[in-house]
């Protein structure tokens, strides 16, 4: 079961919103932590085999990631699982568990996810639903102790319509009138976070949501998110069109807005 009632206007009223999954949901999320734990345990070099040339699809290791500028890098590894079928992971069938792990989360995440779009396309008296599977993706990212910065990443907004977000560990903060306030997640607690591709959509009425992760000098931290973007092979029509989002393109800046992050091109997907 997933709970999410009044999401849509969480988003436009405060800015972010806060969902549970309960169930045979909260155990994809169980199972896929544990999963990854167990990737995230093994040697770089093993670890390395399961990413891409372009660090875009499975294992990126550290330093391939920034939130402001490249000499100070995200101080984590990652996972990334685009679309809705392993294939993208170099050698998945290698790491079988894990890939059904992601596969099953990610479904879990993406029934979240279309059910805030539904209602954020309500609200802004618009027909239709966003289609966003095969553009959306998981990332897991993985922190060992940072010595002595103060934040494991710094403050930045993600980019992507929604950033559906959970963690086995305190240090994520979030700007609250101008105000960085930690999070704290229960069990089966999830933080909906627009981006600015959510900003272009509703023509400025949903601000992106600016977040940073502190170091609290953890021994090791999990976060588990799911970074969702429109289609990427059609143009996006907005929720409603305002002299803040007339005449832009919002697939375009879907497939561009990782380079602020160091990152490649969205792929597009089938």
């Amino acid at each position: 079961m997933v709970k999410y009632a009044g999401a849509a206007e969480a988003l436009v009223g405060v800015g972010y919103a806060r969902v549970q999954i309960t169930g045979h949901q909260r155990g994809t999320l169980a199972r896929v932590r544990a999963e990854a734990a167990r990737f995230f345990g093994r040697s770089d070099a093993e670890k390395r085999a399961y990413g891409s040339e372009d660090f875009n699809f499975g294992f990126r290791p550290y330093g391939r990631q920034y939130s402001i500028a490249p000499d100070r890098p995200d101080m984590n590894e990652s996972f990334t699982f685009w679309g809705e079928d392993p294939v993208t992971i170099p050698r998945h069938h290698e790491i079988g568990t894990f890939a059904d792990a992601l596969r099953a989360y990610r479904a879990t995440a993406a029934e979240l996810a279309e059910a805030i779009l539904g209602q954020l396309a309500a609200h802004f008296s618009c027909p239709s639903v966003l289609s966003f599977g095969s553009a959306s993706y998981l990332e897991i990212n993985w922190y060992l102790q940072a010595g002595d910065r103060s934040l494991l990443q710094d403050r930045h907004e993600d980019g992507h319509l929604l950033t559906l977000v959970t963690s086995d560990g305190p240090g994520l903060e979030i700007d609250v009138g101008g105000q960085m306030q930690p999070v704290s997640f229960q069990r089966g607690d999830l933080l909906a976070m627009p981006g600015s591709l959510l900003t272009d959509m509703t023509g400025g009425a949903v601000p992106p949501l600016f977040h940073q992760v502190r170091n609290h000098h953890l021994r090791r931290r999990m976060s588990v998110l799911y970074l969702v973007n429109p289609q990427l092979d059609n143009p996006v029509e907005p929720y409603v069109v305002t002299d803040y989002n007339r005449g832009v393109d919002i697939a375009r800046r879907a497939r561009t807005n990782g380079a602020m992050f160091g990152l490649p091109k969205a792929p597009v997907l089938p």
